[in-house]
C-alpha cells in the first residue's frame, strides 16, 4: 500500500529477480522487473494509464449496526449519535427524540431525572454501558448526565428484553454502545459552556496495534454548574402576608468527575477480546430544598405556583465510586478475521464473559443550625440542628460483584441456542457519625443476592423472511439483614427469598424488503434493587417487605420503506404496546421529605407510536462524505393508569 502521495518502500528484499505489479481501481495494471544483486537502494517508479472501457453498474448493499438491530425479532430502536456529537446536547436530550421516551428533570444539570419508556420509569427500565450494568461504570450517577461524546449509538429495547443482558428488566432496557477502537492513535476532546457557570469537559483517547493485537482506551469527564437560575418563591412581608418574588437559587451547585482506563488484546487464537478496565467517579451535589417542595397558588397576584418554605444553605450529598471490569469473549469454532471486526461463526461454541466489582461510598451532611432566607443570608440560629428538621451525618458503603456469562452454540448460520447466567451480590452497611455508642441503626448489615438464569433459541425460516426468538428466565433473590437489638442486646436476623419464572418470544416477518411486521411478548419479573430495599442513606429509607414486580408486555409493529423517485426514499413505522404490571414498586415521599419504596396493586400502560422519515439524495453529486437531506417526524401517545 502506498501513502496518499503514491510513495512506497520495501525492505529486506531477497537477492534475485522479482516481478512488481502496481494496481489501482480504474487504471491499467503496470508490471516491472526488479533485479536485486546486493545491499543497494533501488528506485522503481510506476505511471498508470487510466482504463478507457466502460464498466457495468455495480450495486453494493449492506446493513449498518442500526439496521441489523432493528431487523431483529425484538422491538428495538437504535439512535446513532454521529451527527448530534457536533451539538451542545446531552444524552437526555438525544434520547427524547425517540418515540415513547420522556425525560423530566427536577432542575438543571445534576438534578434528579425521571426517565420513562412507554409509561414505565425508574428501575423498571434497566441501563447498560456496553452490556455492563450502568452502576458498574463511572457514569453511575445518572444516565441523563452522560456526555454524548462517549457514546456511538443507543439501543432501546422496548418491553421485551431477551437474555442478552442477564437482567430482570420489566419495561425495557437501554444499552449505550461506545465507539469502536480502530488501528492507530485516535482521540477527541469536547468542551461546552453555558448559562449558570455550566461547563462540561469530555476527553477520549485510544490506541490499537493490529500486529501485536494490543489496544488501550482511556478517557474522562468533568461537569460543573452553579444552577443559580431564577425561580418564583413566596416570601412573607412585614405583616406576615406571603408575597411573590423572583430570586436566584444560591445553594444548588453540582460537580461530577470521572475517568476510566481499559487495556486488552484482541483477535488472538484463544480470545477475540480480553480486557481489564478500571474506573472511578465522584460527585458533589448541593441541596437547595426538599425533594418535593411545597407549591402554593398565588393566582390573585399573577402567579399560579410559587415555592413556599425556607431554602437550604448547607445540606450536601456526595458519592464516590470505583471498580474493575473484566471482559473475555472467544469463538471456539469458525475462522477469525485479521481485523478488529470479528467474522461471525456459522457453527460451534462461543463464550462471552463479563465480570465486575464496584465499591461506592455515599455521604449526606445536614448538621447546620443556620436558617437561610432566599437571599442566601442567615436569618436566625435554630436550636435543633438539621435543615431537614433532623440533623444527619450519615455514611453508607456498599460492595457489589456481578457476572454475566453467556454460552452460545450455533447449529448453523440460521439456528442457535444460548444459555445466560447472571449472579449479582451486594453488601451494604453504614455509620451515623452523630450517634454515639454501639446501637447505631445505620450499622445494620444488608446482604442481597440476585441470580437470573436464561435460555434462548433463535431461528430463521422461509428464506430469511421469518425470524423467531423464544426464551425463558428464572429469577432468584435472597435478602438478609443483620441488626443489633438495643433492648435484647443481641443480633437480629431478618431474611427472605423469592423464586419466579418468566417467558418471552418474538416474531418478525418480512414479506418483501419493503414491508415487515413484528409481534413480541414477555411475562417478566423485576427484583427490587439494593437502594429500594435498604435505602440510599440520603433521602430514601429502607423497606424489607418489597415484593418483585411482574408484568405482561406486548408489542406489535409494522414498517414500510418506499421510493418516490430514484433520489427520494421514504419510510413509515407504527407500533402498538401494552404493559400490565402487578405489585408496581413506587416511591412515596413522607411529610418529613424522606421517601421509601412500596408496592401498589397494579398499573397499566397502553399506547400507539407513529414515526416516519423522508430522505432526499443530493442530485448530481458524487461525494463519498455527502449526507442526504432527512426530514423526520415522530408521534406517540399513551395512556397510563395506576
Amino acid at each position: 500500500m502506498t501513502d496518499t502521495y503514491g510513495k512506497y518502500s520495501m525492505h529486506h528484499v531477497p537477492f534475485g529477480t522479482h516481478q512488481i505489479s502496481a494496481k489501482l481501481v480504474g487504471f491499467e495494471t503496470a508490471i516491472k522487473i526488479l533485479e536485486v544483486r546486493g545491499q543497494e537502494v533501488i528506485t522503481l517508479n510506476f505511471i498508470l494509464q487510466e482504463k478507457t472501457q466502460l464498466l457495468e453498474t455495480v450495486t453494493i448493499s449492506g446493513q449498518s449496526e442500526k439496521e441489523k438491530k432493528e431487523n431483529l425479532a425484538e422491538a428495538i430502536d437504535v439512535i446513532e449519535t454521529k451527527e448530534v456529537k457536533l451539538q451542545s446536547a446531552d444524552l437526555g436530550e438525544v434520547m427524547t427524540q425517540a418515540e415513547g421516551i420522556s425525560m423530566q428533570r427536577a432542575g438543571g444539570l445534576g438534578s434528579n431525572t425521571r426517565f420513562a419508556l412507554n409509561g414505565l420509569s425508574d428501575d423498571q427500565v434497566r441501563f447498560f454501558y456496553d452490556d455492563i450494568p450502568l452502576n458498574f461504570t463511572p457514569y453511575a450517577f445518572g444516565i441523563a448526565n452522560i456526555p454524548i461524546n462517549a457514546i456511538n449509538r443507543i439501543e432501546i429495547h422496548k418491553g421485551v428484553v431477551n437474555i442478552q443482558f442477564g437482567a430482570d428488566a420489566l419495561g425495557g432496557a437501554v444499552n449505550l454502545v461506545t465507539p469502536t477502537i480502530y488501528e492507530g492513535l485516535s482521540g477527541s476532546l469536547a468542551y461546552q459552556y453555558g448559562s449558570f457557570n455550566t461547563y462540561r469537559v469530555t476527553t477520549h483517547l485510544s490506541y490499537a496495534n493490529d500486529n501485536s493485537r494490543y489496544f488501550i482506551n482511556t478517557g474522562g469527564f468533568f461537569d460543573n454548574t452553579n444552577n443559580n437560575y431564577k425561580i418564583d418563591v413566596a416570601i412573607p412581608n412585614e405583616l406576615g402576608t406571603l408575597q411573590p418574588q423572583t430570586v436566584k437559587r444560591f445553594h444548588d451547585g453540582y460537580r461530577a468527575l470521572g475517568g476510566y482506563l481499559k487495556k486488552g488484546i484482541r483477535q488472538k487464537p484463544w480470545a477475540n477480546v480480553f480486557s481489564l478496565e478500571g474506573y472511578l467517579g465522584d460527585y458533589r451535589n448541593e441541596i437547595q430544598n426538599s425533594q418535593v417542595p411545597e407549591l402554593i397558588d398565588l393566582s390573585q397576584l399573577g402567579l399560579n405556583e410559587v415555592v413556599d418554605g425556607n431554602p437550604f444553605g448547607e445540606v450536601l450529598f456526595t458519592s464516590q465510586s470505583q471498580g474493575l471490569n473484566l471482559h473475555y469473549q472467544v469463538d471456539l469454532g469458525g475462522p477469525k478475521s485479521s481485523k478488529w471486526e470479528t467474522k461471525q461463526i456459522e457453527q460451534g461454541w462461543a463464550i462471552d464473559l463479563k465480570a465486575g466489582y464496584n465499591s461506592t461510598e455515599r455521604m449526606s451532611i445536614d448538621t447546620s443550625r443556620n436558617l437561610y432566607n432566599w437571599s442566601g443570608e442567615i436569618e436566625r440560629i435554630q436550636i435543633q440542628a438539621g435543615e431537614f428538621e433532623e440533623d444527619d451525618h450519615l455514611i453508607t458503603t456498599s460492595q457489589s460483584y456481578f457476572i454475566r456469562q453467556q454460552l452460545n452454540y450455533r447449529f448453523s448460520k440460521r439456528h442457535h441456542v444460548k444459555l445466560a447466567l447472571a449472579p449479582t451480590y451486594s453488601y451494604r452497611t453504614g455509620d451515623d457519625l452523630l450517634v454515639d455508642g454501639e446501637f447505631d441503626p445505620a450499622l445494620d448489615d444488608g446482604y442481597l443476592f440476585d441470580f437470573v438464569i436464561g435460555i434462548e433459541y433463535r431461528g430463521i425460516f422461509l428464506n430469511e423472511r421469518l425470524q423467531t426468538i423464544v426464551f425463558t428466565k428464572n429469577y432468584i433473590q435472597n435478602i438478609r439483614i443483620e441488626s443489633l437489638d438495643p433492648s435484647l442486646r443481641e443480633m437480629i436476623v431478618d431474611q427472605c427469598s423469592v423464586n419466579n419464572n418468566g417467558v418471552g418470544g418474538g416474531l418478525r416477518y418480512a414479506r418483501s424488503p419493503s414491508f415487515s411486521t413484528k409481534l413480541s411478548y414477555k411475562f417478566a419479573y423485576r427484583l427490587p434493587r439494593q437502594d429500594e430495599i435498604f435505602g440510599d442513606g440520603q433521602l430514601k429509607r429502607e423497606n424489607l417487605d418489597l415484593r418483585p414486580e411482574s408484568s405482561h408486555n406486548v408489542n406489535f409493529q409494522w414498517g414500510y420503506i418506499g421510493k418516490l423517485n430514484t433520489k427520494t426514499d421514504w419510510q413509515v413505522n407504527a407500533s402498538f404496546f401494552i404493559r400490565s404490571i402487578n405489585d408496581l414498586i413506587f416511591l412515596v415521599v413522607n411529610q418529613d421529605d424522606f421517601g421509601f419504596y412500596q408496592n401498589v396493586w397494579s398499573a397499566s400502560s397502553q399506547g400507539v407510536e407513529l414515526s416516519g422519515k423522508i430522505e432526499i439524495g443530493l442530485a448530481g453529486a458524487i461525494c463519498l462524505q455527502c449526507q442526504p437531506f432527512n426530514w423526520i417526524f415522530n408521534f406517540s401517545t399513551q395512556f397510563y393508569s395506576l
